[in-house]
């Protein structure tokens, strides 16, 4: 019997499709193949009430890179049976968290930003989902680069930016640091990317606004111009391009290009279950 052909079905957005026609008990090397070109083509894929195990998910995502440890599963966020998951929850197990990052809102990012070589992509899959609320918005950073005006195309092709890499969004210290000792973040460990990164497979060029404006700096600007200069951009980064929102339902998996996209997620009800598992692959080091 022949196989169902893979086929991406894009409707109102230009970075996520839908995948038709992939089977995660009987694929093969081919339709890896296909789904990587659909991957690099869209930016984000999604997989409609897949309902499949942790151990296929870790499968699965082998196929597209070496695993990434994200710096939750060091701490709250680690699974018992596959070190390669990272568990998202706000469900307590004696008392303790069960997973991390809780049920508030995440802002506007792209996934470990401040590594050396952040991730290139990320897959993840709901477990448990609540009623309403922890819906997961995603953008084309392409997109962002290429509708920028013209002005502001000049002023950040060439570029870099700096990124500390001592404070969390919350405030708090990362793993491992130590309180810095000096006000100005500049002087603080971190790490200096293209401010336009080009995907190393693709070839296209695309903003690389990482996570925050805070503890961000363009590098050799006087700080008021980086800071009024990145304020414009986030602005028509996330404010002026079309969003996809994913709804979750039970089985769904979510596949994005940590390099070509940003997302966010919504906070919801503390007093229902949102449980995701979520691995990340390796990527290079941007240019």
């Amino acid at each position: 019997m022949l196989r169902e052909r893979i086929e991406a079905v894009q409707k109102d957005s230009n970075v996520c499709a839908d995948i038709q026609g992939f089977d995660f008990d009987t694929y093969d090397k081919q339709d890896i193949a296909a789904l990587r070109q659909l991957w690099l083509q869209y930016g984000v894929l999604r997989f409609k009430r897949a309902d499949i195990s942790d151990a296929q998910q870790v499968s699965f995502s082998r196929h597209f890179g070496e695993f990434v440890i994200h710096p939750k599963q060091k701490e709250e966020g680690g699974h018992p049976v596959h070190p390669e998951i990272l568990v998202i929850s706000n469900a307590m197990i004696n008392g303790k968290p069960s997973g991390a990052m809780g049920n508030s809102e995440a802002t506007w990012h792209t996934d470990t930003w401040f590594y050396e070589r952040p991730p290139a992509g990320a897959i993840l899959r709901a477990v448990a989902v609540p009623p309403s609320g922890g819906d997961t918005y995603f953008l084309s950073t392409y997109s962002a680069y290429e509708s920028l005006p013209e002005d502001l195309k000049q002023q950040v092709d060439g570029r870099q930016i700096f990124f500390q890499d001592v404070i969390d969004k919350t405030g708090k210290l990362r793993l491992g640091k130590a309180t810095p000792a000096s006000d100005d973040f500049r002087e603080w460990s971190g790490i200096v990317h293209p401010l336009v990164r080009t995907h190393g497979e693709t070839g296209r060029k695309a903003l690389y606004l990482g996570g925050t404006t805070e503890g961000a700096w363009i590098v050799g600007m006087r700080r008021d111009e980086s800071d009024d200069l990145l304020a414009q951009l986030w602005d028509h980064t996330t404010n002026k391009q079309e969003v996809f929102v994913q709804q979750w339902e039970k089985g769904d998996i979510m596949m994005w290009d940590n390099r070509c996209t940003m997302h966010r997620r919504d906070g919801f009800d503390p007093a229902t279950i949102r449980i995701m598992h979520r691995t990340t692959t390796a990527g290079e080091r941007p240019i």
